[in-house]
């Protein structure tokens, strides 16, 4: 489906002007596909990197001339794919095009990187820009890293980090997974005394999940991971993070204080944020889009001033409130449910207040002062919590 720009400004209604906004922008190549990866990412050339770099500027243009006097750029989140295989002139180039575009008050850039990735373009990063990093170590054990066909080592993760220390990051992100086959508590083990070692600001242990569309899939069906054994090694990773001075503040993220991801808590507390590039999902007011997961037919759009979408979604009062529920409930805090109230003031809450009562007493929610949140007991189950919620 292609739209416009122009379109989506006058669905946006009432949209508060300069309104602080994140921005996403997806770099769709890897040098190789890693079997359990579910996002879209594909192995390309220097000309396809090339056309990327080039319809990624034409896309950031064509929502400026619509869109620039209602939003200010305060985040800013290269994600991927693996987007440090931009070089760092390139990086400058896309965050030039950002700023002469939009209005900006950046506060956190950040750039996903492996942990094989071109270690002296570390210094030119930061010089262009790019004051965070997300580093995808998955694991300091060498065995699991083999099992989830990764090109790096444990001793290039800590390589990578130091060099990264070097060229002045004090804002970094480790990855890592769990729910992999072959991991033990002595894995666990190993990574929390690296993190304790290497002491990155803050920490993202992802589940290994959507793996029906993926290679990985025959893996785990040959040595699949017990529900009880998932349970064990996630508990393991909050009371161990939390002992080396680390806090849970969402289901999958831990941070050393004043170190949260600034942009991703635009998605959990329903914050706008725009994206550019191939599958790239945008938010803003009642407004949702997501590019189409297609790299010619994306190119194609932008050529003409156009998104060629997946989908996109007007939001009614009560979607509105369910995605709010749906992603304020990942935060350890959860949601000020009086302040939902007011924001929402002629909207029936009463059916969710119903269920939510049942699950209160059921003990899957909770409620603190304003505040009603999952349980972090219940963290892992949050997904079915959520679908008794919502639907």
């Amino acid at each position: 489906m292609k739209i416009s720009f122009a379109e989506i400004r006058n669905q946006l209604g009432g949209f508060s002007q300069k309104t602080k906004t994140g921005i996403y922008l997806h770099y769709p190549f890897c040098l190789s596909k890693c079997p359990y990866c579910h996002f879209y990412s594909l192995t390309g050339d220097i000309e396809l990197h090339r056309r990327w770099l080039d319809t990624i500027k034409k896309e950031i243009r064509a929502a400026s001339e619509k869109l620039s006097d209602l939003l200010v750029i305060d985040t800013i989140y290269f994600g991927g794919g693996t987007p440090s295989l931009l070089k760092p002139e390139e990086i400058r180039e896309i965050l030039e095009r950002l700023r002469e575009s939009f209005p900006a008050e950046l506060t956190e850039v950040t750039l996903e990187a492996n942990p094989d990735s071109c270690e002296k373009w570390l210094w030119g990063w930061r010089e262009a820009g790019v004051n965070r990093l997300s580093v995808g170590a998955q694991s300091f054990d060498d065995e699991v890293l083999r099992i989830l066909g990764r090109r790096h080592s444990a001793e290039k993760t800590w390589k990578f980090i130091r060099k990264a220390r070097a060229a002045g990051f004090e804002n970094i992100n480790l990855d890592l997974m769990i729910g992999i086959p072959g991991e033990t508590s002595d894995t666990v083990k190993t990574n929390l005394e690296a993190l304790n070692e290497l002491k990155p600001e803050h920490v993202s242990v992802y589940l290994l999940e959507e793996l029906e569309r993926v290679p990985f899939r025959g893996i785990w069906e040959k040595n699949p991971v017990s529900d009880e054994e998932l349970v064990q090694r996630y508990q393991e990773y909050r009371q161990g993070l939390q002992q080396v001075g680390y806090k849970q503040y969402e289901i999958s993220n831990f941070s050393q204080p004043g170190y949260r991801c600034q942009h991703n808590l635009k998605y959990w507390q329903y914050q706008p944020f725009l994206g550019f590039g191939p599958s790239a999902a945008s938010h803003l007011g009642p407004v949702r889009w997501q590019n189409v997961a297609e790299l010619k037919s994306w190119q194609m759009a932008v050529t003409f001033e156009l998104l060629d979408v997946a989908e996109i979604i007007i939001l009614n009062q009560e979607k509105s409130v369910a995605e709010r529920l749906a992603f304020g409930l990942r935060l350890a805090d959860g949601i000020n449910w009086k302040k939902l109230k007011k924001e929402y003031p002629f909207f029936d809450f009463s059916e969710f207040e119903k269920k939510i009562s049942e699950l209160v007493s059921l003990g899957s929610l909770k409620f603190s002062k304003s505040h009603l949140r999952i349980p972090p007991e219940k963290f892992l189950i949050a997904n079915s919590i959520l679908a008794e919620l919502i639907f």
